[in-house]
């Protein structure tokens, strides 16, 4: 595809205001000086000057985080935050502003003031969290702690103690090069324990975390939930060190009573589930668009605000709009701001709005980004080669704007079919979707998106107004940019699907595999879940003769091919590496316990805590059918 966008290479010049790379011809004035402005760069200098000394992102995210607080997909806080936000689209000028609505949830879970505290031996407020959907209690309850047994002796040295007590355990660690004999035994003495546990009534079970920043997830099945079916077990994760502050008062013999009161609501649905969508509308190209956008949802565990998971996203897209209104642009294209929901729980909302859009109504998106990083500032973008012109000139500007604050282009070979955030939705039908990278100076590390992500630290404590100030006004240049080019964004042309399909069923890539899939203890299909969010996946393995695997990540329609892959049949281990668009590239390992199950976790570095998932392979088609 052809354009006249002018390289950023050989259209700057050291003024701020010639520093943008046109998406318009040159001045067609041949006595034109030429560090003299084009319209188009004047405006550019406005929505800078807007965004930079006129700021209300810190405001915003403000009110979304303080006064209307976590967000939940189907919860009267997430109703709000759309009605709000459709309401202040409008009040900012913009057209069409709407409430899309892309699905259902069967029951409401809004979750109330909750607490959970040591009251005795000493009074100790407990950092925690349950699962959203997850079952609360009938007012406060309060009981003593009694450590899970793990064997029937330890079972019957405190029986007398179980009934109507909290059963205490924590995150269990893998653990390498364990005799299988005693793992066998270890196995059967658990399944005999967990047996007799089911005669005992309790308050419910207290989880140690494996660190002090604790994640809240959903419970499965959540969209098929009725009045009839709400769980009933109570299930509290608390942070490291309340749980070593309580293991041990009681390993040294103190009684450790705990109480709780967990105000869970539900509301007998169907409720409706929306996105909020608002637009300027374009001058000239009014059907073609770029769309800015965020998630509005978030997870509601206790202490979150829901701020940087997507607050900060949320509060970019709505400031972005501002500043292009302020600035008076008049874009040849619509630009589109879009706050999704449901994303947490698999990108439903941009998912359903993508579905229900036309083929030409697909073909006319230029591109959508999205801001879904946290709190650090907007510093790169992914994309193809025939891209970059378009995208280096769009930034150009901005980072004459914020020297301090670079922002890269980042040429890859191809576009992703998939990703963990909205832009994956647009991916998969071919339109270009973008997630910007987020970058931070050094001295502000440890407080970003991984330190907050879906725990009690994702408050407003930790967001840094600079960054969203740039992330605004970065946007906003962008989407002006290329809605005012004279073409649409190049596309990524996919690989045939014969070649895709090669790549999506690993086991029929060679002899050595088919040989070797029949004795494999890792070869086939299996079900997989990041434990700490609960987020489902698939793995698609295949190992040949010589150790090697190759394979496929799926999680929704969104495929990932497996690199690097190794069995170590001595060490029992399964490594390989994948590719993220939000973190780049990740290495999983996984162990193979005595159950036949894979244990391990993800990293971006050695360094990293990383996330832990287990894998359990499914029955081979045509086995394990008892009919």
């Amino acid at each position: 595809m052809s354009f006249s966008l002018l390289s950023p290479r050989t259209a700057l010049v050291p003024i701020l205001l010639c520093a943008v790379a046109s998406a318009q011809e040159a001045p067609t004035d041949p006595a034109a000086a030429p560090d003299e402005a084009t319209p188009m760069e004047e405006v550019i200098a406005a929505i800078i000057d807007e965004g930079k000394n006129n700021s209300q992102v810190w405001e915003t995210l403000t009110y979304i985080s303080e006064e209307i607080g976590p967000r939940l997909t189907g919860s009267s806080a997430l109703e709000r935050a759309n009605v709000w936000s459709r309401d202040r689209f409008t009040e900012l000028g913009l057209t069409g502003a709407r409430l899309h609505r892309w699905g259902e949830v069967p029951v409401r879970f809004d979750r109330g003031p909750s607490s959970v505290k040591m009251v005795g031996p000493v009074e100790r407020e407990i950092e925690f969290t349950t699962r959203a959907w997850g079952a609360g209690t009938d007012g406060p309850v309060r009981g003593l702690v009694v450590k899970e047994p793990k064997t029937m002796e330890e079972l019957e040295a405190v029986r007398d103690q179980l009934e109507g007590a909290w059963l205490l355990s924590k995150e269990s660690r893998r653990r390498r090069n364990r005799d299988r004999d005693a793992a066998k035994a270890e196995r059967e003495e658990r399944k005999k324990v967990e047996e007799a546990l089911e005669g005992f009534t309790f308050l419910g079970k207290l989880r140690g975390s494996s660190r002090d920043e604790i994640t809240t997830g959903g419970v499965r099945g959540w969209r098929e939930l009725t009045m009839e079916t709400l769980p009933t077990e109570v299930e509290i994760t608390i942070r490291r060190q309340d749980y070593d502050a309580i293991n041990s008062r009681l390993s040294d013999g103190e009684e450790v009573e705990i109480e709780a009161d967990l105000k869970h609501y539900f509301t007998e649905g169907p409720f409706g589930v929306f996105n909020t969508i608002a637009e300027i509308r374009g001058t000239e190209f009014s059907d073609e668009v770029v769309i800015i956008s965020a998630h509005l949802d978030s997870w509601n565990g206790p202490g979150s605000q829901g701020t940087q998971d997507n607050g900060t996203g949320s509060s970019v897209t709505l400031e972005t709009a501002r500043i292009l209104m302020a600035a008076g642009v008049q874009p040849r294209r619509t630009i589109r701001f879009c706050l999704w929901s449901g994303e947490e729980q698999g990108l439903l909302g941009s998912r359903g709005y993508v579905e229900s859009l036309t083929d030409e109504e697909l073909e006319g998106i230029s591109a959508c980004f999205v801001d879904d990083g946290g709190t650090y500032y907007q510093g790169g973008l992914f994309c193809i080669e025939s891209m970059e012109p378009m995208l280096s000139a769009a930034i150009a500007p901005v980072n004459a704007a914020f020297p301090e604050l670079p922002i890269d282009i980042e040429v890859r070979d191809k576009m992703p079919r998939g990703g963990s955030s909205d832009h994956a939705s647009f991916n998969r039908k071919g339109v270009p979707g973008f997630f910007w990278t987020e970058k931070n100076r050094p001295g502000l590390e440890g407080m970003g998106y991984q330190f907050s992500w879906h725990t009690q630290r994702d408050t407003l404590e930790y967001a840094i107004e600079e960054y969203l100030i740039q992330s605004a006004t970065c946007s906003a240049v962008t989407a002006y940019s290329l809605a005012m080019a004279d073409t649409l964004l190049p596309r990524y042309i996919p690989e045939p699907p014969a070649e895709e399909k090669a790549e999506e069923e690993p086991a029929a890539e060679s002899k050595d595999t088919k040989q070797a899939s029949g004795d494999s203890p890792i070869t086939g299909d299996w079900s997989a879940e990041f434990t700490t969010p609960g987020l489902e996946f698939g793995l698609v393995l295949a190992m040949d003769s010589q150790g090697a695997v190759t394979g496929t990540m799926v999680m929704g329609d969104d495929r990932r091919k497996l690199e690097k892959g190794k069995w170590d049949a001595a060490k029992k281990t399964l490594t390989f590496q994948y590719e993220s668009d939000s973190y780049g590239r990740l290495t999983a390992t996984g162990k193979l316990q005595e159950d036949g199950s894979l244990k391990g976790d993800v990293k971006s570095s050695p360094d990293s805590d990383g996330y832990a998932w287990v894998a359990t392979r499914k029955a081979p088609k045509g086995k394990g059918d008892s009919n």
